[in-house]
């Protein structure tokens, strides 16, 4: 069978050798056009993709266990949470820089109630991302910043917004501003620097059952609805550090991915004013170690907040169809310390709602990219 498999490619290299031949005979009694380069496309990488993941013990700041069946949870009782997430990404590589945008819609479990309302569904969260970059050698046209340190340097721009419907109805929305180096290691290492601000919305003036931020604690009286806080933070700038790995394990379908997000001290994100109106001056920014009485408000100074997602990836679609690229399997490990920089140590996340404010959850997820 192999003389004949080679005796049929012979053939054909002939065939196609005579047929150049040929060709190149008539083109030779024709007049010479030249041919136009392809045009470059727009994006020289086009990456758009869906994913679900699943967390089986993730936690909700100020959420205490059996929130599910008792207004406004169990005093002193943790809890954990499932929580199913699904995604939608896309991510490009133009002449100039790249766009990451990400959505993502989570719906929890049945501990962590729709409005808080006991009985009611889980609750349900949107939120989403735009990254973008600007290259400092693309926009010179040159390889300046290309050296044993730094593949590129960039410039940065991070927008975030998102929303759930638990009891505070949380709304966020945040900027970042800054610096991206991609460092000159293996695979992708990317190190950005920013600035960062942040706005919410919390309905710490709402009506309800005993809960996070229930406004009958209030100095305003046991319904403030209306009253002279309404919920909104403007918190202060700080620093944030947005860390991205990706490492292709050699010889295997594998690849490693880390993302660590570092974000400083940002304050009450209340004016003096809010705060004694609200909470009265004993409670206003809380007390040191997070004890005072008012300090089931929230308000008192963030923390450090420290975001880690690990995961190890297997490229399933080249494993079992030989085309790399398409479908991804895998599993990961999040870690969340001081959750949205909430203080672990304050009165509402160490006492009544304990271990709420760090989620420590393993996860399983797949990813279907669309080529």
């Amino acid at each position: 069978m192999s003389h004949i498999k080679n005796n049929a490619k012979s053939a054909v290299l002939a065939g196609a050798i005579a047929a150049a031949t040929v060709g190149y005979a008539f083109a030779a009694d024709l007049p010479v056009k030249a041919q136009p380069p392809k045009p470059v496309p727009f994006f020289l990488v086009n990456d758009t993709s869906v994913s679900f993941n699943w967390y089986p013990y993730a936690t909700d700041p100020g959420v205490s266990g059996s929130s599910g069946t008792v207004p406004g949870g169990i005093p002193g009782a943790g809890n954990r949470i499932s929580r199913g997430q699904f995604v939608i990404e896309h991510f490009d590589v133009w002449e100039y820089g790249t766009n990451f945008i990400h959505g993502e819609l989570d719906q929890y479990g049945r501990n962590d109630p729709a409005n808080g309302i006991p009985g009611a569904h889980g609750a349900r969260e949107f939120f989403g991302f735009w990254t973008g970059t600007l290259g400092f050698n693309e926009l010179s046209h040159s390889k300046a910043f290309s050296t044993w340190l730094t593949k590129d340097v960039s410039f940065m721009l991070n927008l975030t917004g998102g929303t759930v419907n638990n009891f505070l109805a949380p709304e966020t929305t945040q900027i970042a501003p800054g610096i991206q180096f991609n460092l000159n290691l293996p695979g992708v290492v990317n190190v950005g620097i920013t600035a960062y601000k942040e706005w919410s919305h919390n309905s710490f003036d709402a009506c309800g059952p005993f809960g996070f931020g229930d406004a009958t604690f209030g100095a305003n009286g046991p319904c403030a609805v209306g009253g002279p806080f309404g919920g909104d933070r403007s918190f202060e700038v700080t620093w944030k550090l947005f860390t991205l790995i990706s490492e292709p394990i050699p010889n295997t379908p594998l690849t490693w991915i880390n993302v660590l997000n570092v974000t400083g001290p940002k304050g009450t994100g209340i004016s003096t004013a809010n705060c004694i109106a609200l909470a009265g001056p004993a409670g206003c920014g809380g007390t040191p170690g997070g004890i005072g009485p008012f300090d089931n408000f929230g308000i008192n100074e963030t923390k450090t907040e420290v975001f880690e997602d690990t995961r190890l990836s297997l490229d399933a679609s080249k494993v079992f169809w030989n085309k790399p690229g398409i479908w991804d399997m895998y599993v990961g490990y999040r870690y969340w310390y001081n959750k949205f920089g909430t203080n672990h140590n304050d009165w509402l996340f160490a006492v009544n709602a304990p271990g709420t404010s760090i989620e420590s959850t393993a996860y399983l997820g797949t990813t279907y990219h669309f080529k």
